[in-house]
């Protein structure tokens, strides 16, 4: 057990899932690899790189998996798990990635080229960079082109099957582009329904 994770309310079955995939460092923080970046959190700061490559934990054995889990950051993956473990108890086909702060063509490639055919859960923030992202990686993991930017009126617009759909800032989602596109991706996205991660509820909720 990590005295960090534990004063965070993680429950002690979850703490055992994940702690393959964490250190800590000369002064006890935790420490998630993303290879030659880090994710570095003490209770006064958290550090989320901008990497092409990714925080990995659970079955690292692919042909295994049967639901990826993807996060923007490792501790949002441990807040999620904390929150919906009695929903998931075979965790022996779950995988973990988070992407850190950012996303990349390289990560996009990989998971295409790494995980086809698997389920996905989304787990990015309820803010529209993380709706954003929910779109982004629900079209790459099915492999269909589209883009995305701001018009003149700080709408958003989203280029697909050569034409263009229109949302407002507060109106668009990954469901609401699916509704409008008349498409479905398969993937599964999960939100907090107060907080804008499951970490931050988490902290609420150990009152930090």
């Amino acid at each position: 057990m990590h005295p960090y994770l534990t004063r965070l309310s993680i429950r002690p079955e979850v703490q055992r899932f994940f702690r393959l995939f964490y250190s800590s460092d000369d002064d006890g923080n935790l420490v998630f690899s993303y290879g030659e970046e880090a994710e570095h959190f003490g209770f006064a700061f958290h550090r989320i790189p901008v990497t092409d490559s990714f925080w990995l934990a659970g079955n690292l054995a692919y042909a295994q998996v049967r639901l990826v889990i993807l996060s923007g950051s490792a501790l949002d993956a441990l807040s999620w798990l904390n929150k919906k473990a009695v929903c998931f108890p075979l965790t022996e086909n779950l995988l973990f990635l988070s992407l850190g702060a950012g996303m990349s063509e390289a990560q996009l490639l990989w998971i295409r080229s790494h995980l086809a055919g698997k389920q996905f859960r989304l787990l990015f923030g309820r803010d529209l960079l993380g709706r954003i992202a929910d779109l982004k990686l629900a079209a790459a993991i099915n492999d269909t082109p589209l883009s995305v930017h701001f018009n003149e009126s700080e709408q958003l617009a989203v280029h697909f099957r050569n034409r263009n759909y229109i949302f407002s800032q507060e109106q668009f989602s990954l469901s609401a582009f699916e509704r409008a596109a008349g498409v479905r991706f398969g993937v599964a996205t999960d939100k907090p329904k107060v907080y804008f991660t499951f970490f931050d509820e988490l902290k609420a909720e150990a009152g930090l």
